[in-house]
């Protein structure tokens, strides 16, 4: 059975995000955004979380487009004291897929890493 192009395969260290914590990761994202942040006011669903961290990939429903949210990398607002979380759009759904498949793959390269480490 072939895989359609536009379904993500979610591949550690990515996971979803399960749907009983959405209400509350939006909370969170839009209160973490200055007051003047446009996307206050889109409608946004925290979709794939990396594992153990806070960065997302959000689908904002009003463009239409995914975006990162980096809480681990906070940039000051405009000219502001407000440090915002890290926010970078993907250009396209492949995009997305390649963040995914790059992380996987440091993943493992890591943990072969870890295991030559352990046979040494």
């Amino acid at each position: 059975m072939e895989m359609e192009k536009d379904v993500l395969e979610i591949k550690s260290p990515w996971t979803l995000v399960y749907i009983e914590y959405v209400d509350e990761f939006i909370a969170e994202i839009k209160a973490a955004l200055p007051p003047d942040h446009e996307l206050r006011d889109h409608e946004i669903v925290p979709g794939i979380k990396l594992s153990r961290r806070w960065v997302f990939i959000v689908d904002d429903d009003t463009t239409g487009e995914q975006i990162l949210i980096d809480f681990e990398r906070k940039k000051r607002w405009k000219k502001t004291k407000f440090y915002a979380p890290t926010i970078m759009v993907f250009k396209s759904r492949d995009e997305v897929r390649e963040r995914i498949n790059r992380d996987h793959q440091a993943e493992l390269e890591k943990f072969k890493e870890e295991e030559r480490r352990g046979n040494a």
